[in-house]
């Protein structure tokens, strides 16, 4: 695992040749993987002014990596990645890392699925699902076992994870459990009315279909509401394309979370003006290819849409940000579109590689952070 680390001052070019605004700057870019039609890799010049650090010892199956950095001490960051529930941290803004100690879970075989925010605290929230062993391949949702959604808090910049887990929710091992599947988190960290709410969204797999849902806290992670249905349209039960799956959320300046998923076809978008207790019937709003596809030589890859803001555009509301990868140009590309009406309408959508179309490389794993 490694991180990227680089300023927005070596960014600006690139950001202006690709007509986006100066405030977007990539964080950490993880599992990046080209593959040419005839198999090599393609030369890819390394950003100016960047720096890759290795995280991890040892090769492992590391993956699916998560990064926040605490708004009240930019100095701290902390990154999160699988398999296992894994934390790595820094306080001095990503020159130096640590490895946090004793992050995954005893009572459990297997935790992942990770996700990591920083409140407007400055505390440091940890999410993901564990369980036993899985059911059917793909079809979570036959003979699922015990499974959940955990949270774990951290006081001191991700160094050490306070005990017991908390529970979003939790099934104990009996016929005919849901699974609950790749969960995201999100902090409220504006000054609006529910500032300090933290949100969590996931998929919850049945026999029968995929749907999303969402708790809440408004006590800093010590307890969570119960679990509400937001996808107006259900998915199909299998954890491949035509699920429902991929939350993403971002708060706007006045407090409104903003999230979208993939059902397969389109990205879906849906909002909550009131803190998360009710949303917007949820809508698809940019149609997209599979967002499930095969790389060579990784064993599994999707192509899972992010949202972020950028708080001071958008006529003060926002302007909202989604970027996805799919194969619509036949090899894997990475997309971009924006809003800046609170989601109603949408941009057309951006290619943001800038390698030849149709030249056989895979653009993938993408996530960016947006900061001024």
């Amino acid at each position: 695992m490694y991180v990227l680390k680089c300023g927005l001052q070596s960014l600006r070019p690139l950001l202006r040749h690709r007509g986006l605004p100066f405030c977007i700057v990539t964080l950490c870019l993880f599992g990046l993987v080209g593959t040419a039609a005839n198999g090599q890799a393609p030369k890819l010049l390394p950003p100016p002014g960047a720096r890759i650090i290795r995280l991890t010892r040892h090769r492992g199956y590391f993956n699916e990596p998560s990064v926040a950095v605490n708004p009240r001490n930019p100095q701290q960051v902390v990154v999160t990645y699988q398999t296992g529930a894994h934390i790595a941290y820094s306080q001095d803004a990503g020159a130096h890392w640590r490895t946090a100690l004793d992050t995954m879970p005893g009572n459990y075989a297997v935790s992942g699925d990770v996700s990591v925010a920083f409140d407007n605290r400055g505390h440091a929230f940890l999410c993901y699902i564990a369980f036993d062993k899985l059911g059917t391949d793909e079809y979570w949702g036959h003979n699922a076992t015990r499974n959940g959604v955990f949270v774990r808090r951290s006081l001191d910049g991700g160094q050490t994870w306070q005990q017991p887990p908390v529970p979003v929710i939790e099934h104990a091992t009996k016929p005919g459990i849901p699974f609950e599947d790749k969960p995201y988190i999100v902090a409220d960290n504006t000054n609006g009315p529910y500032a300090g709410n933290l949100y969590v969204g996931w998929t919850h797999f049945t026999l029968t279909q995929s749907v999303i849902l969402l708790s809440r806290s408004v006590d800093d992670g010590a307890t969570w509401s119960k679990p509400v249905r937001i996808s107006t349209q259900a998915g199909l039960p299998r954890d491949d394309n035509g699920a429902v799956e991929g939350f993403s959320g971002v708060v706007g300046p006045d407090g409104t979370l903003y999230v979208v998923w993939a059902d397969g076809t389109h990205i879906v978008f849906t909002s909550s003006h009131d803190g998360g207790r009710t949303f917007a019937p949820s809508r698809g709003i940019i149609p997209i290819a599979p967002p499930y596809f095969h790389i060579s030589g990784v064993d599994r890859t999707d192509g899972f849409p992010v949202i972020s803001i950028d708080p001071h555009a958008g006529n003060g509301a926002g302007l909202l940000y989604t970027t996805w990868s799919d194969y619509s140009n036949g090899d894997v590309d990475v997309f971009c579109s924006t809003s800046a009406d609170r989601g109603r309408t949408w941009a057309p959508a951006v290619r943001v590689n800038s390698d030849p179309v149709h030249n056989g490389a895979d653009q993938f794993s993408h996530g960016w952070r947006l900061t001024r």
